[in-house]
Formats: structure tokens, C-alpha cells, sequence
């Protein structure tokens, strides 16, 4: 996995595999095959061995002999760990089935009635500083003007200098209500937030238009169908908006109900193509293949946003839309989790952990192990430097007007929207630019103008310069890069009167 860390990592690991759970339940009970004979249980191992051969997918075909059986139970009457002994035959099949006792699957697969407590950022290591990749919308850290870029200096007064991502994650937590003291560096400077934590309830879909033409929506786990259905509420309006290109972001998305990932392909997709293909054991069912209806929105891009944390069901719905080419990856290789599991709980108390299931993507096939590659690769976050030499450069030479359009605002927007005074950078000088370029000349002492002065143009170009340490989402950057140019083409749909769309 990648290094990526978050407040909310547990919490994620939580939701997939409870979620992994109600969504193999119902068809593993269903199932009454068994290799070993119920009547032949006579020890606690054996029932617990009952339990992996009927419902384990990779126990189908190889089920212990009365002989291995009989080792077994004779290892663990001698005082072997019973634990230990259950835990090996689970690792001959694969490596997401295990054994645990009642405390160590209370710990770690808790039902939670909040989701986390904390300020609702993701960070990251970046040439060993933390930087903040993410900041949660609506969380407290977006409503302190926390940003994505800044980077984390300290907690409550404590360095993070030499601190690793888990030290880090382990000051920002605490008690709902109490206060957490930042100290960042954006744009040079040295700022200091106090933001209150609080507990942070699963709404894990969310969107934000990041220009005329172009839709953010970010999916941070598919824990419940209502995720799937905030997802269709957001992408039922996106004709509404007159959307040219979406930015789907499913980094450090750890999966959750593969029903799920599947409403929102079937949403997406605008012809009848084969999402997944699941395998089941052959006494469950065997291969099921799931397709899509078709009729999906036509846009003119949709770039999905990858990482080493994207898994399971999140890693099901970049693979259909990369292979059915619906859609660009843009980031790093996934995590590689092609495998569902069944949640278990024996009369003893402990807990079985069996994967009964295994995805196929279309083109992919099997990920499990290998993670799914990007179409573009980019990494998190990158220096600003790095960004600053592949954008136009800076004219300095003459005055931008108000209304002016062309290359030369671009320039002008990227910049300040790096050091936080725009939202989205654009190529028309609107009102929204002119107010961003006066309060820039407010805050530098110069001259509120009319228009971007030279004067306020050069000091921008050094401003930058102080600033060419300090990192942007490199991912996103690229992605927006892309949406913008389909963002300037034709629409390919024509919304309706009703509500609907019809295609161009």
C-alpha cells in the first residue's frame, strides 16, 4: 500500500469489511454443500474446519484429508496455538482469510456509531514533511481554511520534524470538541490554525463544480447503498450544469459494497458493456457475469483519480471504466484486492474471515496482487516548481485588462490560485480574477488597480519564487488539465426542458 495516511484509515478498513460482509451474506447462506461431513465433527477444530470447506472459495478443490484432519487435531491436543494452527491452513488459500479470537476481532472490527473523530484531513510524506493531499469537504479543517498543499509543521506545539504519518495521526486525534493548534507553511509563510475536532459521520460522496463545464466528485468508500444513491442524486444533475467532464476521485477509497460500485457504473456507462465478472464457489453459483443498461450521460471526459489505497470495490470501478475505455486513470497503481469476504461468527465467540468471492474485470481480468495501472501515471502531490514549469509563463511586460482572454490570464489565474486566492484558475479576466488580483495587491501593499498591473505582475512572479518548495495535487492538476480541454468543446447532449437530456 502506498504511504499515504489518514485519520479516517481504520475507519475505512472497518467499513470494507463490514460492508464486504452484508454483501456475501445472503448468498452464502444459501449454500448447505459441505466437503466435510457435519456428522464427522468431533472437536472444535473440526467445526471450525467445517466452516472454511463449505463456505471457502479456495477450499472448494482442496479440502484436507481425514489424515491432515486427524494431523491437525493431534498438533493442537499437543498445545500447539489453536489460532496459529487454523490461521496456517487459511494462509494456503489466500491471504485475506484469517482466524481471530472474540477480542481480536472486537478491536479490530468494531461497529462504530460515529465514523472517526478528528479535523477531517489526508496526509501525506513528501520528502519528509507532512503534507495535507486532502482536505474533507465539510469537515473542520475546510471550514478553518485549511488546504490541500499546506504542509503540517506542527501539533499542539510538537514538531513533526522525524515524526512518521502514524505519529502524526496519532496528535491529530482526540477527544470530540477539543482544540488541535496547527502550524503550516503555505506560500512561504508560517500560519497557525486552531481547529476543533469533532466526530465526522459517513458521507462519503460528495461533489464541487470546479469551473463552468467541470464536476469534482469524490467517493471516499462505498459503506451503504445511500453512498450509491448520493452518487445517482449528483450525477442525475450534472446536465443541469451543462457538465462537459467530471474529476472522479476514488484515492484511498477502500472499497465496501461491490452492489454499490456497481449502481454507480451502471449510472456512468452510456452503452450495455460487462462491468465484472464475480467468482463464486460452483456449489454458490460460479461465474456471474454483471452488465450494465447503457444510457449513461455522454460526456466528453471522465478522469478517475487512483492510488495505492484504492481497493476492492473502489479498484472494480476504475478497472470497467479503464477497460471498456469510459474512462482515464489518472495516479498511481491500485492497491490490488480482487477478493471478497465473508464475515463468520462461531458459537465460540471467535470469528472466520474466508474469502468467498473473486472479481474479474473486463480486459484487466484478476487484480489481486497486481493492482490495476493508470493511463496517466502522477504522483500525489507535486512541488510547485515541478507544476510552474509546465504552465505558461508569466508576462510581466505589459498590463492584463479587465475581460482579457488568452494564455496570458492563464498564467496569470494559475498563480493565484496556487497561493489560495482563486478556486480554479480560467483564460478570462472576470470579476472574480480582478477581486482575486486586488486582494493579492492588498496584501503585498501595492496599488489596488482595475486591472493586473506590472507592478502587481512582477511581484507575483517573485512571490512565486518563495513558494517553489511548497506542493500541489499533482493528480488533480493534471486531471483539470485534461477537463479543460473538453470543457471547451461542444456538449455532447442537449439538456431538456423536463429535466432529461437528449444526445447531440
Amino acid at each position: 500500500m502506498d504511504s499515504h495516511h489518514s485519520e479516517r484509515k481504520d475507519m475505512l478498513k472497518n467499513i470494507l469489511r463490514r460492508a464486504c460482509a452484508a454483501f456475501l451474506t445472503a448468498a452464502l447462506l444459501a449454500s448447505s454443500a459441505a466437503a466435510l461431513d457435519a456428522s464427522k465433527i468431533e472437536t472444535k477444530f473440526d467445526g471450525v474446519l467445517y466452516q472454511i470447506e463449505r463456505y471457502g472459495l479456495f477450499a472448494e478443490d482442496n479440502p484436507l484429508s481425514d489424515q491432515q484432519r486427524a494431523s491437525y487435531n493431534a498438533r493442537i491436543d499437543g498445545g500447539e496455538d489453536f489460532t496459529e494452527v487454523v490461521n496456517e491452513i487459511l494462509e494456503q488459500h489466500d491471504t485475506h482469510s484469517f482466524y481471530l479470537s472474540q477480542e481480536d476481532y472486537s478491536n479490530s472490527f468494531s461497529t462504530l456509531t460515529t465514523d472517526y473523530v478528528g479535523i477531517g484531513i489526508t496526509v501525506t510524506m513528501q520528502d519528509s514533511s507532512v503534507v495535507i493531499r486532502e482536505v474533507n469537504f465539510g469537515g473542520p479543517a475546510k471550514e478553518a481554511g485549511i488546504l490541500a498543499g499546506d504542509v503540517l509543521t506542527a501539533v499542539d506545539g510538537t514538531p513533526l520534524a522525524g515524526k512518521t504519518l502514524e505519529e502524526a495521526g496519532e496528535l491529530l486525534r482526540g477527544e470530540p470538541g477539543s482544540s488541535a493548534d496547527l502550524t503550516i507553511t503555505r506560500a512561504g509563510r508560517e500560519m497557525s490554525f486552531s481547529v476543533r475536532r469533532r466526530a465526522i459521520y459517513g458521507d462519503y460522496v460528495w461533489s464541487q463544480t470546479l469551473s463552468d463545464g467541470i464536476e469534482y466528485i469524490r467517493i471516499e468508500a462505498f459503506g451503504t447503498m445511500d453512498d450509491a444513491a448520493h452518487f445517482v442524486e449528483i450525477w442525475d444533475g450534472l446536465d443541469e450544469k451543462n457538465t462537459a467532464a467530471v474529476i472522479l476521485d476514488l484515492r484511498g477509497n477502500g472499497g465496501g459494497l461491490v452492489d454499490a460500485g456497481l449502481e454507480v457504473l451502471n449510472k456512468i456507462l452510456t452503452k450495455p458493456v460487462t462491468m465484472v465478472t464475480c467468482r463464486w464457489r460452483r456449489d454458490q453459483g460460479g461465474s456471474q457475469v454483471s452488465g450494465s443498461d447503457g444510457g449513461g450521460l455522454p460526456l466528453n471526459g471522465l478522469y478517475v483519480l487512483v492510488d495505492g489505497g484504492t481497493a476492492s470495490a473502489a479498484e472494480m470501478v476504475a478497472a470497467c471504466l479503464k477497460d471498456n475505455g469510459a474512462g482515464v486513470l489518472i495516479g498511481e497503481k491500485t492497491y490490488g484486492k480482487s477478493q471478497g469476504q465473508y464475515h463468520l461468527k462461531l458459537a465460540s465467540g471467535d470469528s472466520l474471515v474466508i474469502t468467498t468471492m473473486e472479481m474479474s474485470a473486463p480486459k484487466s481480468g484478476v487484480w489481486e496482487g497486481k493492482g490495476i495501472a493508470p493511463n496517466v501515471e502522477a504522483k500525489p502531490v507535486a512541488e510547485v516548481s515541478e507544476y510552474l514549469a509546465g504552465m505558461p509563463a508569466l508576462q510581466t511586460s505589459r498590463p492584463l485588462l479587465f475581460g482579457e482572454q488568452g494564455e496570458p490570464v492563464r498564467a496569470l489565474t494559475e498563480r493565484l490560485r496556487l497561493l489560495g486566492l482563486l478556486d480554479t484558475a480560467g483564460d478570462t479576466l472576470n470579476a472574480e480574477v480582478l477581486g482575486a488580483v486586488r486582494a493579492f495587491q492588498q496584501k503585498m501593499g501595492l496599488p489596488q488597480t482595475l486591472c493586473a498591473d506590472t507592478g502587481m505582475l512582477e511581484t507575483l512572479d517573485g512571490a512565486l519564487s518563495t513558494v517553489s518548495d511548497s506542493y500541489v495535487d499533482n493528480a488533480l492538476e493534471q486531471a483539470l488539465e485534461l477537463a479543460r480541454k473538453d470543457a471547451a468543446k461542444p456538449l455532447r447532449y442537449t439538456p431538456q426542458a423536463d429535466g432529461s437530456w437528449r444526445a447531440a
